[in-house]
């Protein structure tokens, strides 16, 4: 019997997340996946059932490790609107640190496997957003919206931004960092 070494684990998810990013989904195969990792193509299978699984995974992996990345350390958080720029800065770091971890999460939200999950799976990625936006709900600081569309209103724009300025079709500035986080802002407070 093989044994399991969890150190493949990550390479196998980086191996996945290159091919996926240079040949889509489609052009993604457990067997592109471990030549790509220097593993054996059964060595994978010690890990993940199929592809759907490794994917899945690899998914909900990221996303948590993007949404804990938001946050310091597990204490409350305060109600305000600084508390909203400190998270909102933190996902532009996330983004900028770990470009290839997020476009693979933008192309894996556009497809269908996200679907599958959503149904098999009741996930919260990170807690702390739905107890810090029912909070701020209840204080009157943010508009009596649904968390998905607060959260698409404050992270979508700096999130399309960001990509634009990788591939070099813009520069962002701090000022107008600041600039895109006061609209964000704007858009899902109530003052």
């Amino acid at each position: 019997m093989r044994v399991r070494d969890e150190e493949k684990i990550p390479r196998i998810y980086n191996a996945a997340i290159r091919i996926i990013n240079r040949n889509g989904f489609e052009g993604c195969s457990m067997s592109k996946i471990a030549r790509e990792a220097d593993i054996a193509p059964a060595t994978i299978y010690l890990y993940f059932e199929n592809k759907d699984d490794m994917l899945k995974k690899l998914f909900i992996h990221i996303k948590q490790g993007m949404g804990h990345s938001y946050f310091t350390d597990n204490s409350e958080l305060a109600v305000s609107k600084g508390t909203f720029r400190n998270i909102w800065f933190n996902h532009y770091q996330y983004i900028i640190n770990n470009i290839e971890e997020y476009i693979f999460l933008e192309n894996f939200s556009n497809s269908p496997l996200l679907t599958h999950i959503e149904r098999e799976y009741t996930l919260d990625y990170c807690p702390v957003f739905d107890s810090l936006f029912k909070r701020s709900k209840e204080a009157g600081l943010l508009q009596p919206l649904h968390n998905d569309i607060i959260y698409g209103l404050l992270f979508a724009p700096l999130s399309y931004l960001v990509k634009k300025s990788k591939s070099g079709h813009i520069a962002l500035t701090n000022n107008e960092l600041l600039q895109i986080f006061e609209s964000s802002w704007r858009a899902i407070s109530i003052s």
